[in-house]
């Protein structure tokens, strides 16, 4: 009995763990609305939603039937086998959610555990029937068929109903209070305000009563038989307190909706999601209780007592809302998670985070084509008058990190349909996914609101279907992965378990330390242009400190990866072609920011907004002709070719000291806007290249006295090149700067 004693102790740290990586996950799920709409301070945000996960976790405990019967049969179990089931589900769930998490993709917690039983133990089972001498043709014993189906097709159904439901509930919504909303909510406020508050109560509290801990039966009957004459009486009170807090306190009414929206999808969440992260640790915990009780041996005590209805103790209950508590406010995972969604549901343009696809062009021009037919199926009235209720305010003077993704309307609708559709499939007791529905909910009603314009529609919808594939690839991958361990465990025993825990907890400790370092990155990156504008004196400030970073990096890859072709260091080249092409990657999303920011420019000052202009379009160049030299040199050392003759690596390695100098004087001179070295610059770069041009000499000279194969003189030809290149922008970036400042004294001078 203590080796099993010792497993259920290892299934509920797993468990644990699992509940902190999937909070991690599926915070985004009843954050990002309020997060969105910034409708008050984080902190208020994660209060409101941490008083809904506690509430909530009491209200879990008849989904937990899912993981004990929902998916698979356990009459068909021993005891033994079925601790491989749920062992191999906890391994999947965890590294598999953490894997997501690290990438800042949302992912479906529901989705993993469901297919991770499904595999599990559909490979289990199909091995003690081949053990026992039977074939593939057990699988439908195995499998919980009709209820698995259930499960699988609603929770797949939700993508559509979600999208569609939001969508119409937005449009409808918008078109009542417009883009205005201080006019349009003293007419309607009150009311909209009272049908979303009475809808979640009726939902969250009415539907989801039957399912809590702590409530009594008896409770719960009158509860239901009341039910109308609750909603009745919240209707009325709610409408008559919000109008006259409207009139009496001046107060947005949408904020209540709001930040209530918060605590009711936080308690629906930790409804309806607690059964993925404890769910196979409570089955695994009355397995073992019931069998503890038999003093039957493991490998014959049958599992068929998993299929009757047991309640979930509380205890567990309320200590998995303290962690998933503590795991909201401590885990910047769960940050990461939530920039995706704001990003692709944003009102309006910015950084796209998902590049175009075949599939997501396709997709928009089919929207635009059957856009078109309506509207010309449409009466001009209707047209005219619709036009103007989708009119957008511009919001003046609000700093870019201060500024809503978007109003307090949609953050309303996206809570409420949330909120009713994962409470229903709650009380009908259906693992339905909730980042599934408040996923698409969200991306519903942005389309609905026409976020998606045609500038960024291509974007926002490729991103749509990069994050349902992510969902299709979590139900294959979870399935064939908890197989697989599942298998492991089977032939192993406890030498393949503590071998799979022992991996599960390296790779969320590599996880972590990799994403802490990724995080510090983006957070270093992101401090460009992400300030006001205040004078012209911080904007070229801010410009060069950019300008001598992009300089000094390509000067270290370029140097580099001559040394690493002299040294035939093929890993080193490698290393520094990811830090180009990171650099460059990063470069490339300033791109919007530089916009942004040369509109910020005082107006008139063109000067300042051309310089910010012109040395991105010179450090795209330099990146461009940097790389150029690196995949030169790597193919060269790659494909096993001999180096360069002993003449030309010194005159390669003269030439990369030559370079050091000039980008390095070129930096300083940039960096501190002294320009005194002037003219030793210019003769620098003279000597750059009139050396360049000597060297190419000497191989037309080799090459025509066939000193020179075609490769060889391919190889050392391009770096000439690519050099010379190189050694041409950094002296026009040098100039633009130059010049700005000349031009800055002359125009000084001008006005004393």
């Amino acid at each position: 009995m203590s080796i099993y004693l010792v497993l259920i102790c290892v299934l509920f740290l797993l468990a644990f763990i699992d509940l902190i990586v999937g909070v991690s996950n599926d915070a985004v799920n009843f954050l990002n609305s309020a997060i969105g709409s910034k409708v008050a301070s984080l902190k208020t945000i994660l209060i409101v939603a941490s008083l809904g996960i506690l509430l909530g976790a009491s209200f879990s405990s008849g989904m937990m039937e899912v993981a004990r019967k929902g998916i698979f049969n356990p009459a068909f179990f021993t005891f033994d086998k079925v601790m491989i089931v749920f062992l191999a589900v906890m391994l999947t769930d965890i590294i598999l959610l953490d894997f997501y998490n690290t990438l800042g993709l949302p992912t479906s917690t529901t989705v993993s555990l469901v297919f991770a039983l499904l595999g599990g133990a559909l490979v289990t089972g199909l091995l003690i029937a081949f053990d026992s001498g039977y074939g593939f043709e057990k699988w439908r014993e195995i499998i919980n068929y009709s209820s698995a189906i259930t499960i699988i097709s609603g929770i797949f159904l939700s993508v559509f109903i979600s999208f569609i439901v939001g969508a119409i509930v937005q449009h409808i919504s918008r078109i009542i209070f417009t883009f205005n909303l201080e006019r349009n909510l003293k007419r309607y406020g009150a009311v909209f305000s009272s049908i979303a508050i009475t809808t979640i109560i009726y939902f969250l509290f009415i539907k989801g009563v039957k399912g809590s801990t702590l409530v009594s039966l008896k409770q719960v009957d009158w509860v239901m038989a009341h039910a109308w004459m609750i909603v009745v009486i919240s209707l009325a009170f709610w409408s008559i307190t919000i109008q006259i807090l409207m009139w009496w306190k001046k107060i947005n009414p949408l904020k209540a909706v709001v930040l209530l929206g918060t605590f009711s999808l936080a308690m629906a969440f930790a409804g309806n999601d607690l059964v993925n992260f404890i769910g196979v640790a409570v089955a695994g915990l009355i397995s073992f209780q019931t069998w503890a009780a038999s003093n039957i041996p493991a490998n014959e005590f049958n599992m068929a007592g998993l299929a009757l209805t047991v309640s979930t103790p509380s205890w567990i209950l309320f200590i998995s809302g303290i962690i998933m508590v503590f795991t909201l406010w401590t885990n910047a995972k769960s940050r990461k998670v939530s920039e995706t969604e704001v990003s692709l549901s944003r009102q309006d343009e910015g950084d796209e985070r998902f590049k175009a696809n075949f599939l997501s062009r396709v997709l928009v021009s089919i929207g635009i084509g059957a856009g078109n037919i309506a509207e010309a199926l449409m009466p001009k009235t209707w047209r005219v008058s619709l036009s103007k209720r989708f009119t957008k305010n511009g919001v003046d003077g609000v700093d870019e990190k201060e500024k809503p993704s978007f109003d307090l309307i949609r953050a309303s609708v996206n809570l409420l349909v949330s909120s009713i559709l994962i409470a229903y499939a709650t009380s009908k007791k259906l693992p339905l996914s909730t980042t599934f529905v408040t996923f698409m909910v969200a991306m519903g009603t942005s389309f609905a609101d026409q976020a998606w314009g045609r500038e960024s529609a291509v974007y926002r919808v490729a991103g749509v279907v990069n994050v349902i594939a992510g969902w299709l690839i979590t139900a294959l991958v979870a399935f064939t992965s908890c197989g697989f361990f599942a298998l492991i465990i089977y032939k192993t025993g406890m030498v393949g378990i503590f071998s799979l825990v022992a991996v599960a907890a390296f790779l969320l400790v590599r996880s972590h330390i990799v994403f802490k370092r990724k995080v510090d990155e983006e957070e270093s990156n992101n401090q460009f242009l992400a300030g006001a504008v205040v004078n012209i004196q911080e904007v070229i400030d801010e410009s060069k400190i950019n300008t001598v970073k992009n300089l000094r990096t390509v000067m270290k890859v370029s140097v580099f990866s001559i040394k690493s072709l002299i040294n035939e260091n093929k890993d080193a080249l490698v290393k520094s072609r990811k830090e180009i092409h990171k650099l460059q990657a990063q470069n490339e999303k300033l791109h919007n920011k530089i916009i942004k920011y040369v509109k910020k420019i005082e107006k008139g000052n063109v000067a300042a907004g051309r310089l910010y202009i012109l040395v991105f379009d010179l450090v795209q160049d330099l990146y461009q002709s940097a790389q150029l030299l690196n995949e030169i040199c790597a193919n060269h050392v790659i494909n096993l070719h001999s180096p360069p003759k002993k003449k030309y690596i010194n005159a390669f390695d003269h030439l990369m000291t030559d370079l050091g100098i000039f980008i390095n004087l070129s930096a300083d001179s940039i960096e501190h806007l002294r320009f005194d070295n002037h003219d030793e610059l210019e003769r620098q770069k003279d000597k750059l290249l009139l050396t360049i041009y000597k060297k190419l000499d000497i191989m037309v000279v080799d090459i025509q006295n066939d000193d020179l194969g075609n490769r060889m003189a391919f190889l050392q030809t391009r770096i000439l090149l690519e050099t010379k290149d190189i050694v041409a922008v950094v002296h026009r970036m040098y100039l633009l700067y130059y010049e700005f400042v000349q031009h800055s004294i002359v125009t000084t001078e001008k006005k004393d």
